[in-house]
């Protein structure tokens, strides 16, 4: 059954001095800069504001089924998720059930942890370093962003192309790759 996802994304940060909020605050590093790998799949059933992500975590694999209903709120975003033990494999078996690999995208996640809120430094392909602040309720959330300082009015949610859309005027729907320079995609 799809959960709400309550999660806040703040652009503009200080990241030195939001590491040094954390470390202060109690919040533990869950996992240094990491490396994320994702490919999106989709179908006629599956596809717009509904997609499947089968994403390589760093030493953890996930097959998850989003879905935002309302990019302006903080609950507008649902998801179903598991844990794959073979990324290559499960993006095998999506395909030879009728899913397209649609796009290929990397990006570098480091995580804190205080309680049961995630704190998330995200670094995108041609974008600055964000937070993206998760917990199990948006009273939560809210707690969590006020305890770092930020106004929750700027708050931002929905998936990735839309920071992309508003702050680079990029679509990267349209686009199959998204990578850092250098970097070459895998295969799968």
């Amino acid at each position: 059954m799809p959960q709400n996802e309550y999660e806040a994304k703040f652009l503009n940060i200080d990241v030195d001095a939001v590491r040094d909020q954390l470390r202060t605050s109690g919040a533990q590093l869950v996992f240094d800069r990491t490396m994320f790998t994702r490919l999106i799949f989709e179908n006629d059933a599956v596809q717009g504001e509904q997609w499947l992500r089968l994403r390589d975590e760093g030493g953890k694999t996930t097959l998850t089924l989003k879905q935002v209903s309302d990019a302006t709120t903080i609950n507008g975003t649902t998801e179903v998720e598991i844990e794959v033990d073979d990324l290559d494999k499960t993006a095998e078996l999506l395909k030879a059930t009728g899913l397209r690999q649609v796009r290929y995208q990397q990006n570098y996640r480091e995580e804190w942890q205080l309680g049961d809120i995630k704190y998330d430094l995200d670094t995108w392909p041609a974008l600055p370093t964000f937070i993206e602040i998760e917990g199990p309720s948006e009273d939560a959330v809210r707690k969590a962003v006020a305890d770092l300082g930020f106004d929750y009015e700027q708050a931002r949610y929905g998936s990735i192309d839309l920071i992309y859309m508003s702050e680079l005027n990029r679509n990267i729907l349209a686009e199959s790759t998204l990578l850092f320079e250098g970097h070459e995609e895998a295969s799968a």
